[in-house]
């Protein structure tokens, strides 16, 4: 069962109860993330998220890591595009010692700026272990090639001049303008009760800020490009993409559909004619990002580098493919029973269930009823997924984002043939 309350302050408070578990997942989410960053503050906000765990005025850091470990807690803390979450899985009697400590770090951080200093070594590190990810780095690529001028299609982590020039002052001044109450949301699933959360997250009452307008534009999509670093790596990752709808779009579970029938399991189109029917490659899949106001769906596999234009063309026929033939009704009705079972399962998890209160209620402003997703998620039909992937994989939409040793000849694969530039 879902609540709902509006403390005071603005923050909203969300929890569903499940009586037969001893645990409670706690989340603090802030609805800002990497978008709202200026150029000059590139990995801003995913710094600030680190640098709340390093102590409060109460807690130090090993304090913090004492008292969690002391209760077999966990905390953590990740940063997105569009939002940034602390959270929090305790037994249901610690649920007052994780807000507790939430409410310390995120009210009352230091930000001391030794623990800067040594932050700064943190991040770059990260970066070099991102950097010696070509697998992650690719999607990333993707995005700069959609929206070159935008925040939305930078790195979250930032770059090494970014993370070296930043100081505190500039952190602290981040934080004011963006961790206020009426962006936050306080959600927890488990064996919570209500009212006693409520009561707690009153704590958070001093996080009265106003917030600033928002004033990031909405993002132009760039279509056409192709960007390809070369590697020295045993094998090349492609990513081909393109736009794709907003989060508020009323086709996204047909959305899910159509990704789910492209590159969503084993046996998805792509999986099943790259791997399985060509042996090309270990791994393919799809997916699709959705944001307040844009999306983008992409298409990834990592082959050896003298089958790049061949894996494409591929990717190209099956894309195009669902754009301009029957989808068969079996197909269909294994995509709805492969959907809907993840939803479900998923929602056995109690640190799932709270992110799905979360996200729907800074998405949507209410909680979808698991039934009725469900219910829409079968409701969509034949055409209105082919309808999706003509308008999505029209080849005039597509950019590519290659990295390995394939150097040029992606160039020469039929999708450069007068659609890339």
């Amino acid at each position: 069962m879902y609540q709902r309350t509006v403390i005071p302050n603005g923050t909203r408070v969300l929890t569903e109860y499940i009586p037969h578990v001893r645990s409670v997942t706690l989340g603090v989410w802030f609805e800002t993330g990497s978008r709202d960053e200026n150029q000059d503050q590139l990995g801003y906000a995913h710094l600030l998220e680190h640098m709340t765990f390093k102590g409060s005025e109460r807690y130090g850091q090993r304090d913090i890591a004492e008292q969690m470990d002391a209760c077999g807690g966990q905390l953590n803390a990740f940063t997105g595009k569009e939002y940034t979450c602390y959270y929090a899985r305790v037994l249901d009697e610690n649920l007052p010692l994780a807000v507790d400590i939430l409410q310390e770090i995120l009210m009352f951080p230091l930000l001391a700026t030794d623990e800067l200093d040594k932050e700064r070594g943190v991040i770059l590190e990260e970066i070099k272990m991102y950097e010696d990810t070509p697998d992650d780095q690719v999607h990333d690529y993707l995005c700069e090639l959609l929206w070159p001028d935008h925040p939305l299609g930078r790195n979250i982590l930032g770059t090494r001049e970014s993370i070296l020039k930043v100081k505190r002052s500039e952190l602290v001044s981040f934080m004011q303008q963006y961790y206020t109450s009426d962006r936050m949301i306080i959600a927890a699933a488990g064996n919570v009760d209500h009212d006693q959360l409520v009561k707690l997250a009153e704590q958070f009452s001093g996080l009265v800020r106003p917030s600033v307008t928002n004033t990031t534009k909405r993002p132009i999509t760039n279509v056409g490009q192709r960007f390809n670093k070369f590697k020295e790596i045993e094998q090349t990752h492609l990513c081909l993409g393109g736009p794709a709808i907003c989060r508020v779009d009323a086709r996204k579970y047909v959305l899910h559909l159509l990704d789910t029938i492209t590159g969503g399991g084993m046996s998805s189109r792509l999986f099943q004619e790259l791997r399985e029917n060509r042996g090309l490659v270990y791994s393919t899949y799809s997916y699709h990002s959705s944001y307040r106001d844009t999306g983008n769906f992409g298409v990834y596999a990592g082959c050896s580098h003298e089958q790049v234009n061949q894996v494409i063309d591929v990717m190209q026929e099956q894309l195009t493919a669902l754009g301009t033939q029957q989808i068969a009704q079996d197909e269909l009705v294994r995509a709805k029973g492969q959907l809907k079972g993840s939803l479900v399962l998923s929602l056995e998890s109690t640190t799932n269930l709270m992110t799905k209160l979360a996200k729907s209620e800074m998405n949507y402003g209410r909680i979808f009823p698991t039934d009725e997703i469900l219910a829409a998620i079968d409701s969509v039909s034949i055409l209105q997924i082919r309808d999706l992937a003509q308008e999505l994989y029209n080849p005039a939409k597509w950019s590519i984002a290659c990295v390995g040793q394939a150097n040029e000849p992606f160039y020469q694969s039929s999708l450069s043939e007068g659609r890339l530039t």
